[in-house]
């Protein structure tokens, strides 16, 4: 059992390599991509406390909660991130378009999100018939989504505006 865990943890981060290689050569941008990839450890927090929570261990299913976790907090992140780029190019300020990035992608993040977590409850429930060993992806999931989805929205277009090297001052523009 340990070796699973080993194989699957470096499976994970062997994705999240890639992930980060793809996303750089992608947005042509080592600062987005990083910004994009800082959010996963945040939604640890709610998977975390969803297992917490729950009761659950920690299993084979719940490392799949995490990868499918990560899958929708990283669809997130590349959402606000593309509507922040296209607003500036634009010529949006950098802190409208970071603004804006929230409140017009709002909706579909927040769908997307509660559309899988909605899903995901009969297993989590474990009501879903000969679903019930797949109890942990889905505490998983719900919880790291929860989470996750909150601090995706806020810190992705914090850390997009902050870091942006064409910011000329401390204060809005």
């Amino acid at each position: 059992i340990d070796d699973s865990f080993k194989r699957m943890a470096k499976a994970i981060g062997l994705g999240i390599l890639i992930l980060l290689m793809a996303l750089i050569a992608i947005y042509r941008s080592v600062r987005l991509a990083i910004i994009m990839i800082l959010v996963l450890p945040l939604s640890m927090i709610g998977a975390s406390w969803g297992m917490l929570l729950f009761d659950k261990p920690s299993c084979m299913p719940s490392l799949l909660g995490i990868l499918l976790l990560f899958g929708i907090i990283i669809k997130n992140a590349i959402l606000l991130i593309d509507f922040y780029q296209m607003n500036k190019a634009k010529g949006g300020s950098n802190f409208q378009s970071a603004l804006d990035s929230v409140t017009v992608r709002f909706r579909p993040v927040m769908m997307t999100a509660f559309a899988t977590i909605a899903g995901m409850i009969p297993i989590a429930m474990e009501t879903a018939v000969g679903l019930e060993r797949l109890s942990p992806l889905a505490d998983v999931a719900i919880g790291g989504l929860l989470i996750g989805t909150l601090l995706t929205l806020v810190y992705v277009p914090m850390f997009a505006y902050a870091t942006d090297p064409n910011n000329k001052g401390s204060g809005r523009e």
